[in-house]
């Protein structure tokens, strides 16, 4: 047989490679189809010696059996013959490197997940949604309350057009009637300031003094208690009034009803002879024979009788009908009203109403008092602003509006305006909008709860095509390309997928690259998928089949037939080939 030796300059691992040890391997020349192993003979004539020797042995041998069957009784003796194994046999190669394919794991997720929530607080009134309910992008998903935010905005739009009608007063100009109003109220100040300057007239001083006295006076007649004749008087008055109330329930006497229609049946023949009159004199008068002022009287007398005659049809109506319930309580009223004057007076005057008339009459007394010593300076001065008050005030209405009051309350309309489209901002973001189309995956809650800003309604999921991250040694990514399109596993699936992107930064905790990928829709988010990626690796060596090869003490070893076994080392395993 032939000796082959393969030299490996690098004996052990060097950076997570495996190399093939230096050893001397014996290696069996293999043909590419299956043969028989037999002898060769290198010479000829080594062969007819051979073919002779063997002959005369076998002749040697055929002698030696008889003799010892006829002369011994023991058992035929078997001739094995060696047996020719047949292998198949396969051509190897010498290789300067090898691909290892190592898979690496990321899990599914959408382009977009958003946990949908109002930027403001507020009671949840409605979700328009549900779970598993998909969505196009601005379709309307929940709710707040807006009641009292909408009366906030009713009262600036009530704001804004009073300012607006305001502005178009200032546009236009003061009218003339409040120029008018203006100058007679100018007038009425100047004259209270000449009449402070001048000092009270006598008969102003005259009638304080009457109103003291009549204030004093009743202050005595408190202090002192009602007379008799007040509380005689009062008692007669409630015994009217109870007789009043009395009849009023009891209703109209039959008497009473008779006697009024009684004076509406001579009212009415009263009224027919003053229309016959009537006629009679517009007869005479169309004639001639009498004056206009005669026919006049006639129609006059007629026409007063006839309104007697309604009034007395009314009250006789009144009297049949009976009378009503809200004239017995009005009474009642009364009736109450005159009592309690009458407890009052009978149990005499209260301490308060005695202050309260004490301080009335210290009221008066002091204006009195200021009338006599005159007026003050202070109150000159105080009227004399007044008086330049009002005196401003018409000469700014007869100038005209000026520039900057118009432009004053033109701000002021934009400040409204603005606070009213702070509240329409408001508005809007009390409906929550989708951001995007797609698959509600939770509903956190339920109407009728207060939500606070920034707390999560819902759980939106985009559709449309997947993402997968995975991480990757950064020595790995080199041999990605942006775009490129790679094969990922999902169970026994294999689907094709393209690069989106390789993220720059290296994980800290996983030391790891993310690779962005994108995947079909078909793919839910959260399936588990392994990306296999081909390392390759520069290292000299030979593929052979696994089963070539047998477990010794000292590694692995190869021992094809009879042949000189020779001792190997993996340096990587592919299926069922070993280098």
């Amino acid at each position: 047989m032939k000796e082959n030796n393969l030299l490996d300059s690098k004996p052990h691992e060097t950076n997570g490679k495996v190399e093939i040890l230096t050893e001397k391997m014996e290696t069996l020349p293999i043909q590419s189809e299956v043969t028989n192993f037999k002898p060769k003979v290198k010479d000829r004539k080594f062969l007819r010696v051979g073919l002779v020797l063997l002959t005369l042995g076998i002749a040697f041998g055929g002698l030696k059996f008889i003799q010892e069957r006829n002369i011994s009784a023991k058992p035929n003796l078997e001739t094995t013959l060696p047996n020719i194994l047949s292998v198949q046999a396969i051509p190897i190669k010498l290789v300067n490197s090898y691909s290892v394919s190592q898979s690496y794991t990321g899990i599914v997720e959408a382009k977009r997940t958003s946990e949908l929530g109002f930027e403001q607080s507020g009671l949840l009134t409605s979700i328009y949604i549900e779970e598993g309910e998909e969505v196009t992008k601005g379709t309307a998903i929940a709710q707040l309350d807006t009641s009292q935010t909408k009366a906030q905005k009713a009262v600036l739009i009530a704001q804004k057009d009073r300012a607006i009608a305001t502005l178009r007063e200032l546009e236009n100009g003061a009218r003339p009637e409040v120029i008018a109003a203006t100058r007679a109220s100018l007038a009425q100040e100047q004259a209270k300031l000449r009449e402070l300057q001048t000092g009270p007239r006598p008969e102003v001083i005259a009638a304080t003094r009457a109103s003291l006295l009549q204030e004093q006076a009743k202050l005595q007649e408190l202090q002192t208690g009602p007379r008799p004749e007040v509380i005689a008087a009062t008692r007669a008055s409630l015994l009217q009034e109870q007789a009043k109330l009395q009849e009023l329930q009891t209703g109209p006497r039959s008497e009473d009803i008779e006697v009024a229609r009684s004076g509406v049946l001579d009212l009415e023949e009263q009224l027919n002879l003053a229309r016959l009159q009537e006629k009679r004199r517009e007869e005479l008068y169309n004639e001639g024979a009498i004056s206009q002022e005669q026919f006049d009287e006639a129609s006059t007398q007629a026409d007063t009788l006839q309104a007697r005659l309604e009034q007395a049809k009314s009250e006789l109506e009144k009297l049949e009908t009976g009378t009503r319930r809200e004239q017995i309580e009005a009474q009642q009223a009364r009736v109450g009203q005159v009592q309690s004057q009458l407890d009052e007076l009978i149990a005499g005057t209260r301490r308060e109403q005695i202050e309260a008339q004490r301080a009335r009459v210290g009221q008066v007394q002091s204006q009195l008092d200021e009338l006599i010593a005159g007026t003050r300076r202070e109150q000159i001065e105080a009227q004399r602003a007044r008086v330049g008050q009002v005196q401003s005030q018409l000469d700014e209405l007869i100038a005209g509006t000026r520039s900057e009051q118009i432009e004053a309350q033109q701000a002021e309309i934009r400040r409204i305006e603005a606070q009213i489209s702070e509240i329409d901002v408001v508005l809007r973001k009390s409906t929550l909008f989708a951001p995007f189309s797609g698959t509600v995956s939770v509903r956190h809650l339920d109407e009728g709860v207060v939500v606070n800003a920034g707390q999560g309604v819902v759980r939106l999921v985009e559709g449309g095509e997947r993402k997968v991250r995975v991480g990757v040694p950064p020595a790995n990514t080199s041999s990605l390309r942006v775009g490129s399109q790679q094969e990922v596993r999902v169970g026994e699936r294999i689907y094709n997928a393209r690069v989106l992107s390789i993220l720059p930064e290296v994980d800290s905790m996983t030391r790891t690259q993310s690779v962005i990928l994108a995947l079909p829709q078909i793919i839910a988010p959260g399936t588990v998928v392994r990306l296999g990626l081909n390392q390759t690796y520069e290292m000299e060596g030979y593929w052979l089949p696994t089963s070539a090869l047998v477990w010794g003490e000292r590694g692995v070893v190869g021992k094809l037939c009879s042949c000189t076994p020779f001792a190997v080392r993996f340096g990587f395993t592919c299926g069922n080939l070993s280098d």
